[in-house]
Formats: structure tokens, sequence, C-alpha cells
């Protein structure tokens, strides 16, 4: 855990039964990959992944910050030649001076709420991005678990993107942030374990697919991002699973 930068057990259970194929475990009760695992970890190794998507969306904004940048030195050029020439007397100049300042301001302080995020990130500080839970429900089975989270789902409102055995991912709102909003994402897997079955929970606020922001039981709004409902959202699920243990 320390070395995985995780503070929480559950997270990490929840993991290690995802690589269970990957894994073994030796008499003193240690995980080791097992030949599966060391051939997955020595192509991972070899081939490594490529955040191309991430890489591209810094570039593109790069691309706007000197675009807007030289718009506003030209716009800047324009109100003064115009004053100059008597087109434009003193207080429409400051008031266009004024308006491309402000202009670069607001996106300057909208870039810095959806700024991709860094890739030296530590796991600790990606999973303070989401609201993760894990809850185990006692006494019933995967598919008892699969009827309650629709019926969660069906009450919420929430449009299903991918569903497939055991794992299921939705939203609210539309997609990319391009509504008023930004769009909040769930993701739902279960598992089944002994006497039982193990629930992994995870939402987010999604910013123009750039950034992500966790819910928040306290903050109603955050540089503009109602967090509180995504909150309420998933405390709902976690309500109806926790019912459900007998």
């Amino acid at each position: 855990m320390d070395a995985l930068k995780i503070t929480s057990t559950g997270t990490l259970n929840y993991h290690l039964k995802v690589l269970g194929e990957l894994l073994e475990k030796n008499a003193a009760g240690q995980y080791l990959l097992n030949e599966k695992g060391k051939l997955a970890a020595q192509f991972l190794i070899e081939f490594p992944e490529q955040d191309g998507a991430l890489q591209a969306k810094r570039k593109w904004w790069r691309r706007y910050w000197i675009v807007a940048v030289v718009l506003d030195c030209a716009g800047l050029l324009l109100v003064l030649s115009l004053h100059y020439l008597g087109y434009l007397d003193f207080a429409g100049m400051v008031q266009g001076i004024f308006g491309f300042f402000t202009a670069l301001l607001f996106t300057f302080f909208f870039y810095r709420m959806i700024r991709p995020v860094n890739k030296t990130q530590t796991q600790a500080q990606k999973n303070q991005d989401r609201t993760i839970q894990d809850i185990f429900v006692s006494g019933i089975t995967t598919q008892e678990v699969k009827e309650e989270v629709q019926r969660w789902i069906n009450e919420e409102g929430i449009t299903i993107e991918v569903e497939r055995a055991g794992f299921v991912k939705g939203r609210l709102g539309i997609p990319s942030g391009l509504g008023l909003t930004a769009p909040k994402y769930f993701e739902v897997s279960w598992k089944p374990e002994q006497n039982g079955v193990m629930v992994h929970t995870e939402g987010w606020i999604s910013l123009y697919d750039v950034s992500e922001r966790s819910f928040s039981n306290t903050a109603t709004v955050s540089g503009g991002i109602p967090r509180r409902k995504g909150w309420k959202v998933m405390e709902n699920l976690w309500g109806r699973l926790s019912a459900m243990s007998k």
C-alpha cells in the first residue's frame, strides 16, 4: 500500500481481485506474480501505454493560448490605433482595453479550472479526484446486486455508456461538458465473494474530458461545478447496497 500510495484497504483488495489471474500467494501469504503475471509485466515494459489523448489536449491548449494572446494583442493595437486616428474617444479606448484584459483573465481562470492533470500526479492524489467506496453485501447473489444497481440507475435517470458482466458505467448530463453543467460519471462493478458480493463504486465530475473532480458532501459548488448532487446520487446507491445485507 505504501509503494502504491493507496490509503484504502478496500481499494487495494478490489484491485488485487481484478488481477487475480496474474497473482499467486506463497506459504507466507505474500502476493507474487505467477507466470502469466510475469509475462504481462514484461509486455507492459516492452510496450508502454502512450497517453496520446492527454498530450493532444495539452498541445491544443498551447495553441489556443498562442492564438488568444495574439488576438488580444491585435485587438489592443486596433483600439489604440482607432483612438490615435480619432475614431474612438478616450472613454471608448479605456472600455476596449478593459474588455480585452477581462476576456484574457476569464480565459486564464477557466483554463486553471479544467487544465489537464499532471502525469506525475501520485495515485493517492488521483483517488482524491474520484469518490471511491467498496461495500461488501452479505448473503445475496450477484444477480440481486445487478438488479438493485439497475433500479438505482432508473431512479436517478443515469444514462448507461458501458455495460458488461459485473460492470456498468453511466453518466448524468451531456457528455464532454457541452451543457450548462459538467457531466457526472458513475462506475459500479461487483464480484462474488464468500457469503456475499463485493461492490466497488466510483463517481466523478468530468470537465470537458480534460480534468476530473470528486463529488463532495459539503461543497455545493467549486469553481462553478456543482458537487453535492453527484454525492447524493452515490449516497443513494451506498444506502441501497448496505440495506441489502442479510
